[in-house]
Protein backbone atom coordinates (compact mmCIF):
# COMPACT_ATOMS: atom_id res chain seq x y z
CA UNK A 1 0.00 0.00 0.00
CA UNK A 2 2.55 2.18 0.82
CA UNK A 3 4.28 1.44 -2.36
CA UNK A 4 1.63 2.61 -4.62
CA UNK A 5 0.28 5.49 -2.78
CA UNK A 6 4.31 6.61 -3.12
CA UNK A 7 4.02 5.72 -7.16
CA UNK A 8 0.80 7.77 -7.39
CA UNK A 9 1.89 10.53 -5.21
CA UNK A 10 5.55 10.78 -7.10
CA UNK A 11 7.32 13.63 -9.12
CA UNK A 12 10.62 13.28 -10.87
CA UNK A 13 11.88 14.83 -7.91
CA UNK A 14 11.07 12.03 -5.46
CA UNK A 15 14.00 9.93 -7.21
CA UNK A 16 16.16 12.82 -7.27
CA UNK A 17 16.19 12.42 -3.23
CA UNK A 18 18.95 10.84 -2.34
CA UNK A 19 18.30 7.39 -0.96
CA UNK A 20 20.93 7.59 2.62
CA UNK A 21 20.58 5.11 5.24
CA UNK A 22 20.12 6.45 8.45
CA UNK A 23 21.18 5.41 12.32
CA UNK A 24 18.16 6.18 15.47
CA UNK A 25 19.36 6.20 18.80
CA UNK A 26 17.59 4.77 21.41
CA UNK A 27 15.26 8.28 21.43
CA UNK A 28 14.61 7.71 17.66
CA UNK A 29 16.63 10.41 17.09
CA UNK A 30 19.05 10.27 13.78
CA UNK A 31 22.87 9.47 14.80
CA UNK A 32 23.82 10.26 11.23
CA UNK A 33 22.96 9.99 7.69
CA UNK A 34 25.37 7.15 6.06
CA UNK A 35 25.14 7.81 2.22
CA UNK A 36 27.43 5.54 -0.47
CA UNK A 37 29.63 8.96 -1.59
CA UNK A 38 29.90 12.63 -0.36
CA UNK A 39 29.24 13.81 -3.63
CA UNK A 40 26.02 12.23 -4.92
CA UNK A 41 25.39 13.88 -8.31
CA UNK A 42 21.89 13.19 -10.42
CA UNK A 43 22.71 13.33 -14.23
CA UNK A 44 19.41 14.00 -16.20
CA UNK A 45 18.77 11.95 -19.12
CA UNK A 46 20.25 14.10 -21.79
CA UNK A 47 22.80 13.95 -19.78
CA UNK A 48 23.51 9.70 -19.93
CA UNK A 49 25.56 8.74 -22.56
CA UNK A 50 23.61 6.70 -24.94
CA UNK A 51 26.57 4.30 -24.49
CA UNK A 52 25.42 3.96 -20.91
CA UNK A 53 21.78 3.41 -21.52
CA UNK A 54 22.45 1.20 -24.64
CA UNK A 55 24.61 -1.00 -22.48
CA UNK A 56 22.22 -1.11 -19.16
CA UNK A 57 19.16 -2.27 -21.75
CA UNK A 58 21.40 -5.07 -23.72
CA UNK A 59 22.47 -6.71 -20.14
CA UNK A 60 19.54 -6.13 -17.63
CA UNK A 61 16.59 -5.72 -20.56
CA UNK A 62 16.46 -6.48 -23.89
CA UNK A 63 12.75 -5.69 -24.17
CA UNK A 64 13.29 -2.75 -22.29
CA UNK A 65 11.56 -0.34 -24.56
CA UNK A 66 8.80 -2.79 -26.06
CA UNK A 67 6.96 -4.07 -22.70
CA UNK A 68 4.92 -2.28 -20.63
CA UNK A 69 7.11 -2.58 -17.27
CA UNK A 70 6.89 -6.40 -16.99
CA UNK A 71 8.63 -9.21 -19.12
CA UNK A 72 6.79 -12.62 -18.33
CA UNK A 73 8.94 -14.99 -19.56
CA UNK A 74 11.88 -13.79 -17.56
CA UNK A 75 9.50 -13.85 -14.67
CA UNK A 76 8.62 -17.76 -15.59
CA UNK A 77 12.16 -18.85 -15.44
CA UNK A 78 12.48 -16.67 -12.48
CA UNK A 79 10.03 -18.29 -11.01
CA UNK A 80 10.59 -21.86 -12.50
CA UNK A 81 14.40 -21.67 -11.07
CA UNK A 82 13.17 -21.11 -7.64
CA UNK A 83 10.89 -23.72 -8.09
CA UNK A 84 13.66 -26.02 -9.15
CA UNK A 85 15.92 -24.90 -6.43
CA UNK A 86 13.58 -24.09 -3.52
CA UNK A 87 14.83 -20.57 -3.11
CA UNK A 88 14.95 -17.19 -5.58
CA UNK A 89 17.83 -17.57 -7.27
CA UNK A 90 17.39 -15.61 -10.45
CA UNK A 91 16.20 -12.08 -10.99
CA UNK A 92 13.84 -11.77 -13.80
CA UNK A 93 13.08 -8.18 -13.51
CA UNK A 94 12.72 -5.29 -16.06
CA UNK A 95 14.82 -1.98 -15.70
CA UNK A 96 11.33 -0.74 -14.61
CA UNK A 97 11.07 -3.24 -11.96
CA UNK A 98 14.62 -2.60 -10.72
CA UNK A 99 13.44 1.08 -10.24
CA UNK A 100 10.62 0.34 -7.75
CA UNK A 101 13.46 -2.33 -6.02
CA UNK A 102 16.02 0.26 -5.67
CA UNK A 103 13.53 3.07 -4.85
CA UNK A 104 10.80 1.33 -2.98
CA UNK A 105 11.69 -1.89 -1.42
CA UNK A 106 14.44 -3.89 0.33
CA UNK A 107 16.96 -5.41 -1.44
CA UNK A 108 15.63 -9.28 -0.10
CA UNK A 109 15.08 -11.57 -2.37
CA UNK A 110 11.62 -12.63 -1.82
CA UNK A 111 8.61 -13.85 -3.81
CA UNK A 112 6.75 -11.07 -2.04
CA UNK A 113 8.98 -8.36 -3.51
CA UNK A 114 8.84 -9.89 -6.47
CA UNK A 115 5.00 -10.14 -6.56
CA UNK A 116 5.21 -5.92 -5.56
CA UNK A 117 7.80 -5.03 -8.52
CA UNK A 118 5.17 -6.74 -10.62
CA UNK A 119 2.34 -4.96 -9.83
CA UNK A 120 3.70 -1.86 -9.44
CA UNK A 121 6.03 -1.95 -12.65
CA UNK A 122 3.02 -0.93 -15.20
CA UNK A 123 1.95 1.98 -12.87
CA UNK A 124 5.23 3.53 -12.90
CA UNK A 125 5.20 2.99 -17.00
CA UNK A 126 1.84 4.79 -17.15
CA UNK A 127 3.17 7.79 -15.30
CA UNK A 128 6.43 8.03 -16.92
CA UNK A 129 8.04 7.36 -20.26
CA UNK A 130 10.72 5.16 -20.84
CA UNK A 131 13.27 8.22 -20.95
CA UNK A 132 12.33 9.18 -16.85
CA UNK A 133 12.12 5.23 -15.91
CA UNK A 134 15.85 4.62 -17.19
CA UNK A 135 16.74 8.14 -15.65
CA UNK A 136 15.78 7.20 -12.80
CA UNK A 137 17.47 3.28 -12.82
CA UNK A 138 21.18 5.05 -14.01
CA UNK A 139 20.99 6.90 -10.77
CA UNK A 140 19.56 4.84 -8.15
CA UNK A 141 22.05 1.74 -9.16
CA UNK A 142 24.67 0.35 -6.87
CA UNK A 143 28.04 0.07 -8.34
CA UNK A 144 29.80 -1.12 -5.72
CA UNK A 145 32.92 0.78 -3.38
CA UNK A 146 29.81 3.23 -1.52
CA UNK A 147 29.07 4.29 -5.64
CA UNK A 148 25.61 5.20 -5.58
CA UNK A 149 24.62 6.16 -9.43
CA UNK A 150 26.29 6.19 -12.44
CA UNK A 151 27.86 9.74 -11.92
CA UNK A 152 29.34 8.98 -9.10
CA UNK A 153 30.47 5.46 -9.95
CA UNK A 154 32.20 7.01 -13.42
CA UNK A 155 33.97 9.57 -11.16
CA UNK A 156 35.43 7.02 -8.45
CA UNK A 157 36.48 4.43 -10.81
CA UNK A 158 37.75 6.40 -13.98
CA UNK A 159 38.54 9.91 -12.84
CA UNK A 160 35.34 11.33 -15.12
CA UNK A 161 31.90 12.44 -15.28
CA UNK A 162 29.82 9.91 -16.81
CA UNK A 163 29.25 11.97 -19.51
CA UNK A 164 32.27 11.88 -21.15
CA UNK A 165 33.53 7.51 -20.48
CA UNK A 166 34.27 5.89 -23.51
CA UNK A 167 32.17 2.48 -24.37
CA UNK A 168 34.88 0.42 -22.72
CA UNK A 169 34.03 2.58 -19.50
CA UNK A 170 30.37 2.51 -20.05
CA UNK A 171 30.33 -1.60 -20.75
CA UNK A 172 32.49 -1.95 -17.73
CA UNK A 173 30.20 0.24 -15.64
CA UNK A 174 27.06 -1.73 -16.69
CA UNK A 175 28.81 -4.80 -15.75
CA UNK A 176 29.60 -3.65 -12.08
CA UNK A 177 25.92 -2.75 -11.59
CA UNK A 178 25.25 -6.12 -12.73
CA UNK A 179 26.95 -7.56 -9.08
CA UNK A 180 29.16 -4.73 -7.81
CA UNK A 181 30.65 -6.96 -5.44
CA UNK A 182 31.70 -9.30 -8.27
CA UNK A 183 32.49 -6.87 -11.50
CA UNK A 184 33.93 -4.06 -9.53
CA UNK A 185 37.30 -3.34 -10.99
CA UNK A 186 38.90 -2.71 -7.75
CA UNK A 187 37.84 -6.19 -6.51
CA UNK A 188 38.66 -8.26 -9.71
CA UNK A 189 40.03 -6.45 -13.10
CA UNK A 190 39.81 -9.84 -14.16
CA UNK A 191 36.30 -10.70 -13.47
CA UNK A 192 34.76 -6.52 -14.43
CA UNK A 193 36.78 -7.25 -17.89
CA UNK A 194 35.06 -10.78 -18.53
CA UNK A 195 32.10 -8.59 -17.77
CA UNK A 196 32.85 -6.03 -19.43
CA UNK A 197 33.24 -8.42 -22.79
CA UNK A 198 29.88 -9.96 -22.30
CA UNK A 199 28.02 -6.63 -21.89
CA UNK A 200 30.14 -5.61 -25.45
CA UNK A 201 29.05 -8.78 -27.06
CA UNK A 202 25.14 -8.22 -26.26
CA UNK A 203 25.98 -4.71 -27.41
CA UNK A 204 27.02 -6.12 -30.44
CA UNK A 205 24.56 -8.75 -31.33
CA UNK A 206 21.13 -6.68 -30.63
CA UNK A 207 22.88 -3.97 -33.18
CA UNK A 208 23.95 -0.84 -30.79
CA UNK A 209 27.61 -1.06 -32.19
CA UNK A 210 29.52 -1.95 -34.80
CA UNK A 211 32.39 -4.54 -35.17
CA UNK A 212 35.01 -2.05 -35.12
CA UNK A 213 33.32 0.00 -32.12
CA UNK A 214 33.27 -3.90 -30.63
CA UNK A 215 37.11 -3.93 -31.25
CA UNK A 216 37.92 -0.67 -30.02
CA UNK A 217 35.99 -1.07 -26.34
CA UNK A 218 37.40 -4.88 -25.90
CA UNK A 219 41.44 -3.81 -26.24
CA UNK A 220 40.67 -0.38 -24.64
CA UNK A 221 43.27 -0.35 -21.78
CA UNK A 222 41.14 1.36 -18.99
CA UNK A 223 42.89 3.31 -15.70
CA UNK A 224 41.11 2.84 -12.60
CA UNK A 225 41.64 5.66 -9.87
CA UNK A 226 40.00 4.66 -7.22
CA UNK A 227 38.94 8.35 -6.04
CA UNK A 228 37.56 8.03 -3.11
CA UNK A 229 35.28 10.61 -2.06
CA UNK A 230 33.16 9.25 0.42
CA UNK A 231 32.70 11.15 4.00
CA UNK A 232 35.35 10.27 6.96
CA UNK A 233 33.06 11.42 9.86
CA UNK A 234 31.80 7.77 10.70
CA UNK A 235 31.60 7.50 14.37
CA UNK A 236 32.46 4.62 17.01
CA UNK A 237 28.23 4.26 16.71
CA UNK A 238 28.13 4.32 13.27
CA UNK A 239 30.07 1.54 12.35
CA UNK A 240 29.40 -0.58 14.91
CA UNK A 241 25.48 0.11 13.66
CA UNK A 242 26.57 -0.58 10.07
CA UNK A 243 28.20 -3.79 11.72
CA UNK A 244 24.98 -5.10 13.76
CA UNK A 245 23.24 -4.49 10.76
CA UNK A 246 25.14 -6.61 8.25
CA UNK A 247 25.06 -9.24 10.50
CA UNK A 248 20.97 -9.43 10.77
CA UNK A 249 21.14 -8.82 7.20
CA UNK A 250 23.35 -12.14 6.88
CA UNK A 251 21.19 -14.06 8.91
CA UNK A 252 17.51 -12.83 7.65
CA UNK A 253 19.20 -14.08 4.02
CA UNK A 254 19.62 -17.65 5.37
CA UNK A 255 23.90 -17.02 6.08
CA UNK A 256 24.55 -20.48 8.02
CA UNK A 257 26.62 -19.12 11.11
CA UNK A 258 29.64 -21.82 12.21
CA UNK A 259 31.74 -21.47 15.31
CA UNK A 260 33.15 -25.20 15.14
CA UNK A 261 35.77 -26.54 12.76
CA UNK A 262 36.66 -30.20 11.94
CA UNK A 263 39.87 -28.79 10.35
CA UNK A 264 42.02 -25.25 9.35
CA UNK A 265 40.75 -25.68 5.46
CA UNK A 266 37.28 -25.94 6.61
CA UNK A 267 37.87 -22.91 8.82
CA UNK A 268 39.64 -21.19 5.39
CA UNK A 269 36.53 -21.58 3.32
CA UNK A 270 33.99 -20.77 5.80
CA UNK A 271 36.05 -17.35 6.44
CA UNK A 272 36.39 -16.53 3.25
CA UNK A 273 32.47 -17.39 2.38
CA UNK A 274 31.85 -14.79 5.94
CA UNK A 275 33.83 -12.36 4.72
CA UNK A 276 32.17 -12.58 0.88
CA UNK A 277 28.65 -12.16 2.63
CA UNK A 278 29.59 -9.41 4.71
CA UNK A 279 30.96 -7.09 2.56
CA UNK A 280 27.97 -7.71 0.97
CA UNK A 281 25.49 -7.03 2.99
CA UNK A 282 27.69 -4.22 4.49
CA UNK A 283 27.83 -2.42 0.89
CA UNK A 284 24.23 -3.08 0.62
CA UNK A 285 23.77 -0.87 3.83
CA UNK A 286 25.75 1.65 2.35
CA UNK A 287 24.48 1.62 -0.66
CA UNK A 288 21.05 3.49 0.85
CA UNK A 289 17.28 3.02 1.78
CA UNK A 290 18.05 1.66 5.59
CA UNK A 291 16.39 2.63 8.18
CA UNK A 292 18.83 1.60 11.64
CA UNK A 293 17.00 1.70 14.93
CA UNK A 294 19.53 1.20 17.66
CA UNK A 295 20.00 1.38 21.62
CA UNK A 296 22.85 3.85 21.89
CA UNK A 297 22.44 6.78 24.02
CA UNK A 298 24.61 9.63 22.89
CA UNK A 299 25.19 11.24 26.05
CA UNK A 300 26.20 8.02 27.47
CA UNK A 301 28.20 7.81 24.36
CA UNK A 302 30.46 11.15 25.36
CA UNK A 303 30.52 10.19 28.69
CA UNK A 304 32.28 6.79 27.85
CA UNK A 305 35.03 8.35 25.40
CA UNK A 306 35.94 11.28 27.71
CA UNK A 307 36.59 8.42 30.65
CA UNK A 308 38.23 6.69 28.00
CA UNK A 309 39.99 9.65 26.77
CA UNK A 310 40.98 11.18 29.85
CA UNK A 311 42.35 7.28 31.68
CA UNK A 312 45.01 6.99 29.27
CA UNK A 313 46.00 10.98 28.70
CA UNK A 314 49.26 10.17 30.07
CA UNK A 315 50.35 7.59 27.57
CA UNK A 316 51.03 9.93 24.67
CA UNK A 317 53.61 7.81 22.80
CA UNK A 318 52.19 7.36 18.88
CA UNK A 319 53.30 4.93 16.26
CA UNK A 320 55.58 6.72 13.62
CA UNK A 321 54.08 4.46 10.69
CA UNK A 322 50.18 4.84 11.62
CA UNK A 323 50.37 8.46 13.60
CA UNK A 324 48.06 7.03 16.05
CA UNK A 325 48.61 6.31 19.93
CA UNK A 326 50.29 3.54 20.70
CA UNK A 327 48.62 2.33 23.90
CA UNK A 328 44.86 2.12 22.95
CA UNK A 329 41.70 1.11 24.52
CA UNK A 330 38.23 0.19 23.83
CA UNK A 331 34.87 -0.03 26.09
CA UNK A 332 31.38 -0.75 25.72
CA UNK A 333 28.62 -0.03 28.14
CA UNK A 334 25.94 -2.35 28.63
CA UNK A 335 22.29 -1.51 30.31
CA UNK A 336 21.82 -4.16 32.30
CA UNK A 337 18.17 -4.40 32.61
CA UNK A 338 17.84 -4.39 29.04
CA UNK A 339 20.49 -6.25 27.96
CA UNK A 340 21.50 -3.81 25.11
CA UNK A 341 24.66 -1.93 24.44
CA UNK A 342 24.07 1.82 24.79
CA UNK A 343 27.97 3.32 23.79
CA UNK A 344 30.30 1.90 22.40
CA UNK A 345 34.07 3.41 22.05
CA UNK A 346 36.60 2.02 19.88
CA UNK A 347 39.56 4.31 20.67
CA UNK A 348 41.33 7.21 22.16
CA UNK A 349 39.78 9.64 19.67
CA UNK A 350 37.07 9.88 17.31
CA UNK A 351 39.37 11.19 14.60
CA UNK A 352 40.48 7.17 14.77
CA UNK A 353 38.30 5.27 12.12
CA UNK A 354 39.42 1.83 13.40
CA UNK A 355 36.63 0.63 16.45
CA UNK A 356 38.90 -1.53 18.45
CA UNK A 357 35.56 -2.48 20.57
CA UNK A 358 34.76 -5.32 17.69
CA UNK A 359 36.96 -5.15 14.96
CA UNK A 360 40.32 -5.54 17.46
CA UNK A 361 41.20 -9.29 18.83
CA UNK A 362 42.74 -9.64 22.13
CA UNK A 363 43.21 -12.03 24.79
CA UNK A 364 40.42 -11.54 27.37
CA UNK A 365 42.90 -11.57 30.20
CA UNK A 366 41.79 -11.99 33.80
CA UNK A 367 38.23 -11.00 32.57
CA UNK A 368 37.90 -14.64 31.98
CA UNK A 369 38.70 -15.92 35.81
CA UNK A 370 34.73 -15.82 36.15
CA UNK A 371 33.70 -17.94 33.82
CA UNK A 372 36.80 -20.35 33.43
CA UNK A 373 37.38 -20.57 37.77
CA UNK A 374 34.94 -18.53 39.87
CA UNK A 375 31.78 -19.93 38.27
CA UNK A 376 32.82 -23.64 38.37
CA UNK A 377 33.72 -23.53 41.77
CA UNK A 378 30.20 -22.30 42.67
CA UNK A 379 28.36 -24.52 40.60
CA UNK A 380 30.39 -27.40 42.18
CA UNK A 381 30.37 -26.46 46.03
CA UNK A 382 34.22 -25.68 46.09
CA UNK A 383 33.76 -22.21 47.36
CA UNK A 384 30.67 -19.76 48.17
CA UNK A 385 29.83 -15.88 48.30
CA UNK A 386 31.53 -15.46 51.47
CA UNK A 387 34.85 -18.02 50.80
CA UNK A 388 38.09 -16.06 51.04
CA UNK A 389 40.36 -16.63 48.58
CA UNK A 390 44.60 -16.79 49.48
CA UNK A 391 45.77 -14.48 47.26
CA UNK A 392 49.29 -16.24 47.53
CA UNK A 393 51.36 -19.03 44.98
CA UNK A 394 49.98 -22.41 45.47
CA UNK A 395 52.30 -25.16 45.14
CA UNK A 396 51.45 -28.62 44.07
CA UNK A 397 55.43 -30.03 44.43
CA UNK A 398 56.15 -28.69 47.78
CA UNK A 399 59.72 -29.94 47.32
CA UNK A 400 60.85 -28.61 44.32
CA UNK A 401 58.67 -25.94 44.61
CA UNK A 402 56.92 -25.91 41.59
CA UNK A 403 53.64 -23.72 40.89
CA UNK A 404 50.81 -23.41 39.09
CA UNK A 405 49.55 -20.35 40.33
CA UNK A 406 49.60 -18.21 36.70
CA UNK A 407 52.57 -15.01 37.22
CA UNK A 408 50.76 -11.90 36.89
CA UNK A 409 51.79 -8.69 34.50
CA UNK A 410 52.94 -5.78 36.97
Amino acid sequence: EEAVRFVKESTKDTFRAEQTSQVYDVNGTRIMSLRGTKDVSYLTSDEIPEEVKEAMVSIEDKKFYSHGGIDFKAIIRAVWAMVRNGEVTQGGSTITQQVIKNNLLSQKQSFGRKLTEVLLAPALEQKYNKADIMEFYCNSNFYGNRCYGVETASKFYFGCSAKDVTLGQAAMLCGISNSPNNYNPIASMKLAKEKQLQVLNNMLEQGYITKKQFNKAKNEEITIVGLDTSSSSENYMMSYAIDRAAIQLMKEHGFKFQYNFSSKKEQDTYNKKYSTEYSKRSAEIRAGGYKIYTSLNPKIQKRLQKSVSKTLSTFTEKSKKTKKYALQSAAMCIDNETQYVVAVVGGRTQNDQYNRAFLSKRQPGSTIKPLLDYAPAIDNGVINGSTVINDHKVYWDNTNKKSYSPSNSG
